[in-house]
């Protein structure tokens, strides 16, 4: 009965923010279909690592270019790939001719010893959007192979935002009474709003239709909203605590409760089905792994001592969550 009213009680929220919250740039922008670069020794280098890259899906908006021709840019570009086995300079020629575009165009180097090697792949992928977190959500929209990338970078990035954000609200707590409701009503407001832009994003790369957003939340709410209920809860109890004792679990709960909705999001966009109550409990636990291996500001002290206690191994943060890691 409690899931049942924290759920409801998450709906009402979300609704809530959403009428504070323009998600119209959000869409525009994922609607927009990324465009590539790619400079490789030869241009059917490039279409190669371009086919590894992006997939077929990404072909008619990626620009070829081998490394001793032009690298001009083209207009709207969101990034550019090299590959330049021999050490020819190729990258700080395209660096040159990128120098006064604005935006700046990030250029990430492609590491592999061939075109299709699947770990330098997926790193450039990473890269290209750690580079370009605006454009998650295009990219995963458009490109199936950089699906599972963005979905990690959009859950990643929305979860350290809102740990750094609980950690410098929680500033205002040295103020008696009042500071502390303040900092707990803005903690509020402010991660609720990125949960809710970070669920649109993830709708946005599963291929729904962005403008159904009041329907988006309604169908994903019922899959997270024990999450957020459990995170709230755990919030709220913990702002009453002194700056020292409350700023910690108030790190952690923002970060854990906001990945676990997130991957629950996620595991209902791509298999269609509710996460049960024990893959809830084991994205809790994952995301205290994950945790682990940030240098959130006395995170690191917190878990001193305890690593191996209860730990099921490193996960590696800089790569796509991989089946071992999370229940698929």
């Amino acid at each position: 009965m409690v899931q049942k009213f924290g759920a409801l009680d998450a709906m009402r929220t979300m609704m809530g923010v959403l009428r504070e919250v323009s998600l119209d740039d959000i869409r525009h922008q994922a609607e927009t279909v990324p465009r590539l670069m790619i400079v490789a020794p030869s241009e059917e280098d490039a279409r190669r690592l371009g086919e590894g890259l992006t997939g077929p899906e990404g072909q008619h908006n990626t620009v070829y270019r081998a490394v001793h021709g032009s690298t001009n840019p083209m207009p709207g570009l969101d990034a550019v790939v090299v590959w330049d086995p021999e050490r020819t300079g190729a990258a700080a020629r395209v660096a040159e001719s990128l120098r006064y575009e604005s935006p700046s165009i990030p250029i990430v180097d492609f590491d592999g010893y061939h075109s299709h090697d699947i770990g330098s792949l997926e790193r450039t992928r990473a890269d290209i959007l750690k580079r370009n977190p605006d454009r998650a959500a295009a990219f995963g929209r458009a490109l199936p192979a950089f699906r599972s990338a963005a979905v990690k970078q959009l859950i990643d990035e929305t979860s350290a935002a809102n740990a750094q954000f609980s950690l410098v609200s929680n500033i205002p707590a040295f103020l008696p009474v009042i500071g502390n409701i303040a900092a707990a009503g803005a903690d509020f407001i402010v991660l609720t709003k990125n949960q809710v832009m970070m669920l649109y994003k993830l709708a946005a790369v599963h291929g729904r239709d962005l403008h159904n957003q009041r329907g988006i939340l309604q169908e994903v709410l019922p899959v997270v909203g024990a999450g957020l209920f459990w995170r709230t809860i755990a919030r709220e109890a913990s702002a009453l605590l002194p700056f020292a004792a409350g700023t910690i679990p108030k790190v952690i709960i923002a970060y854990v409760g906001t990945m676990v909705v997130g991957r629950a999001a996620e595991f209902y966009y791509r298999t269609g089905l509710k996460p049960t109550r024990e893959q809830m409990e084991q994205f809790t636990r994952q995301s205290m792994e994950v945790l682990r291996h940030l240098r959130l500001p006395g995170v690191e002290r917190l878990f001193r001592g305890k690593q191996g206690k209860d730990s099921q191994g490193p996960i590696r943060i800089d790569q796509p969550y991989r089946d071992q890691e999370w229940p698929r």
